[in-house]
């Protein structure tokens, strides 16, 4: 699984919508969307915030495929 498609099950399974996923992140509808579709990979500080919102550990994150 890439990691957009991770990001996008863990939000679903919470029953976020992209933007309240954006609000929480302090970021865009736009940004969570090219997460998610694999345009662009979260910076780290952002990787750390998704596991805070997402309710995961940055080692759930490092081993998924990313490219």
């Amino acid at each position: 699984m890439q990691l957009g498609s991770y990001i996008k099950s863990r939000r679903l399974n919470l029953g976020l919508t992209h933007k309240q996923l954006a609000e929480k992140m302090d970021t865009t509808v736009t940004t969570i969307s090219k997460w998610e579709n694999n345009h662009v990979e979260p910076s780290l500080s952002n990787f750390v915030k998704l596991c805070e919102v997402l309710g995961m550990k940055l080692e759930d994150f490092i081993g998924k495929e990313v490219g």
